[in-house]
């Protein structure tokens, strides 16, 4: 519900009168000809006007202390006049200036929040975005306008959300979001790109900048995938992003790299299929469990190497061939296997009991951890805090 405030903010701003003043070296600040202002401005008291051309003419002479003080006194004095977020917004500049980031955001922010009729109120925003985007390129921050300091990940990203979360309704907020997400991938926070993205895709569907959501979300997931060998699930979260891709937009530039991702992502779970067949057949011993997965392989990726070598692998076996025996298989003898019998005379669910019983109930999922890492946390008091989680990741090579 906070989001929507300042889009309500404004429409209520639709019927107060606008007041725009402009600077001129000979005149000072005046109101626009021509417009509403005229009438506010007339009405408003000397003493700030005063203070307002003083501050200027302090900001024009680089007499920067001086401009500051003065515009903080309107501000403080007289927060209701024309002249206050104009103050705010020279304060802003100033501060940009200066390297001194926050200040100027806060700046910035008190106009988006306490004055929307403001006249400039879309400068305002592309300001906040610019503040942003100059720490997303890694411009330094500077303490007190000299002292250099450090770059700061999280609050760039605040930055973005924040631009966001005060004007949901911009052009700029979708754009907001594609840069949120680019800045999370280049320092290698592939959960914070995710979540980015698709905040993205769920808000903005019908933004220009949709498309490229859903083929960087693809990108992301396809990374994921070390090998065959590893669990598929990133693979299958690509397939479905750039499947999602070429459904909605069939004739986009970037429909070619699409399906070549989408072709690549289905080549590797057809292989992971593979592989599985060959852990049933030469490590389980299991020629009927490996010529069901042979199977899936084939049917998943027909005409392609794949369904070849999963054709011959289920007619090798079909022919009567065994695995290839193993240094254990010469000691221990072959793995033998269950026999259909022997599954059916296993004992059911609620036989198992005590230790062998897992309880799926009592697993919850963690990505909050600073490095990104998912986490499988078990909230059963009986397991010792050192054996209490599995992580899965991260991924070093993203």
């Amino acid at each position: 519900m906070r989001k929507y405030i300042p889009f309500l903010m404004f429409i209520l701003s639709l019927t107060r009168l606008n007041a725009d003043i402009v600077w001129t070296q000979e005149l000072g600040w005046q109101p626009t000809p021509g417009t509403v202002s005229v009438s506010k401005f007339n009405r408003e008291p000397l003493d700030s006007l005063q203070l307002m051309n003083d501050a200027r003419r302090a900001q024009e002479e680089g007499r920067i202390s001086m401009a500051l003080v003065g515009y903080r006194n309107v501000c403080k004095k007289f927060p209701d006049s024309i002249f206050a977020p104009e103050a705010y917004y020279q304060i802003g500049k100033i501060k940009v200036s200066k390297n001194q980031f926050n200040d100027a955001f806060k700046a910035f922010t008190t106009i988006t929040k306490k004055y929307p009729e403001y006249p400039r109120f879309n400068a305002v925003l592309h300001e906040k975005f610019e503040i942003a985007r100059l720490l997303k390129s890694g411009e330094r921050p500077k303490y007190f306008g000299v002292i250099p300091g450090f770059r700061d990940y999280q609050a760039t990203v605040d930055f973005y959300k924040k631009i966001v979360e005060d004007a949901p309704f911009s052009d700029i907020a979708p754009l907001a979001l594609v840069h949120m997400g680019d800045f999370a991938i280049s320092n290698n926070r592939p959960l914070d790109a995710i979540a980015a993205f698709e905040q993205l895709i769920d808000e903005y569907p019908y933004s220009e900048h949709t498309p490229e959501a859903y083929l960087k979300l693809g990108d992301i997931y396809a990374k994921m995938t070390k090998s065959p060998l590893y669990d598929q699930g990133a693979t299958k979260l690509a397939m479905n992003n750039y499947e999602d891709f070429l459904t909605l937009y069939p004739n986009h530039e970037d429909a070619a790299r699409a399906q070549v991702g989408y072709d690549q992502m289905k080549i590797r779970l057809a292989e992971s299929k593979l592989l599985m067949g060959d852990f049933y057949f030469n490590a389980r011993n299991n020629g009927k469990a490996a010529i069901i997965m042979y199977n899936k392989a084939a049917r998943f990726l027909p005409g392609s190497e794949v369904e070849r070598n999963a054709r011959e692998k289920i007619a090798y076996i079909k022919a009567g061939n065994l695995p290839k025996a193993t240094p254990v298989d010469f000691l221990f003898g072959r793995y033998q296997g269950l026999t259909d019998e022997q599954l059916s005379d296993l004992p059911l669910k609620d036989e198992f009991e005590g230790d062998f019983e897992f309880q799926h109930d009592l697993i919850q999922i963690n990505t909050g951890s600073s490095d990104q890492e998912i986490i499988l946390e078990s909230t059963d008091s009986k397991i010792k805090p050192a054996e209490s989680f599995i992580k899965i990741g991260p991924n070093k090579e993203f």
